[in-house]
């Protein structure tokens, strides 16, 4: 393990390689007012930019936002105590993630608030991709937080760490909710908080799992007490149950939907097959299967689908929505080149 430790690391941690960590990581003095002064700045234009990017349907805004966002520091600051066993370390950073969750959900309210009538968010596909997590998502996620504390753990690679914010969403859905909560819709608010905290647990844990690879514990619990390591390690074992409960339910419910949404698209399709309709998407929600098909002329027998569909979706209605399609033939012929 050590020698794997040190391949991955790039050399033996030591405690200036830990220094520097936390100087990364950590709103610490003496430089601390510089960093929350910095932190809170670009957490805040940041919520603004994924708030006008989702408000304008635009996902290069959006991205935009991820670069900015210095949300990922704190998360992996979290991740950083509980891979060490430092209860000051994990709650200190616990407390900076907890504000800057506030702090940008309170930023996608506010500026919506004024323009709340006007916007539509069932039509907007930024808005409404993220009120829900799905598998994909979250092992998006279990990879970011390996990704995060490997750029973290070795300063020869932390040139990638924009590459990693823009691979996790972290604010745009924090600016969802507010955007969700502003325009009276709580429970996709809700969907997209779930995202979030989706993806929160699973940075965490396997950053903290990449921390503990490295060998940053092994080095920095040779500086303290056998009683202060025995108290660290139980709080941190502690904490990593704490979350594997809420994780293990969204797992459960993600994947669950998953299925749901591969037989529904399975049963569909071989329903639709011989006619002149096709299958434009498949979406399980939390009381029922939305089910868009697309086409002209006339459908199948919606009985063979309703049969086809029984007993494999989990006991949820499904709504069929169909959308009609218009081909238009011109037999003048287009002229060629002489």
């Amino acid at each position: 393990m050590a020698n794997l430790g040190e391949h991955l690391h790039g050399g033996a941690v030591d405690g200036a390689e830990i220094a520097r960590v936390r100087e990364v990581l950590l709103f610490e003095e003496p430089e601390r007012q510089r960093k929350l002064t910095r932190f809170f700045a670009l957490l805040i234009l940041a919520a603004a930019i994924a708030t006008f990017g989702l408000l304008a349907d635009s996902v290069a805004t959006v991205i935009g936002a991820m670069i900015v966002a210095p949300l990922m520091l704190p998360i992996m600051g979290v991740a950083f105590g509980v891979g060490l066993g430092d209860r000051k370390i994990i709650r200190n950073s616990l407390t900076m993630s907890i504000l800057g969750i506030l702090t940008a959900i309170a930023m996608g309210f506010l500026l919506t608030w004024a323009i709340r009538s006007l916007i539509d968010v069932e039509a907007n596909t930024q808005i409404m991709v993220r009120t829900a997590p799905r598998l994909i998502d979250l092992c998006a996620a279990l990879a970011t937080g390996l990704a995060g504390a490997f750029a973290i753990g070795r300063k020869d690679v932390s040139d990638t760490l924009p590459g990693v914010a823009i691979a996790i969403s972290l604010v745009p859905p924090l600016a969802n909710v507010g955007i969700l909560l502003a325009t009276g819709r709580p429970d996709l608010a809700a969907g997209s908080l779930l995202l979030f905290v989706t993806n929160y647990l699973a940075i965490l844990l396997t950053g903290a799992f990449m921390f503990t690879l490295m060998g940053f514990p092994g080095a920095y619990r040779a500086q303290r007490s056998q009683r202060s390591r025995r108290t660290a390690v139980a709080i941190a074992a502690v904490l990593l149950v704490l979350i594997l409960i809420p994780l293990s339910a969204t797992s459960y419910t993600t994947i669950r939907g998953s299925l749901t949404e591969q037989r529904a698209a399975l049963a569909t399709r071989a329903w639709l097959a011989g006619s002149d309709y096709r299958l434009l998407s498949v979406n399980a929600g939390m009381d029922s299967v939305l089910v868009i098909v697309a086409g002209e002329g006339n459908l199948p027998p919606e009985t063979d689908l309703q049969d086809a569909l029984r007993g494999g979706l989990n006991e949820l209605p499904v709504v069929l929505e169909v959308v009609p399609q218009t081909r238009i033939r011109f037999e003048t012929a287009l002229a060629g080149s002489q």
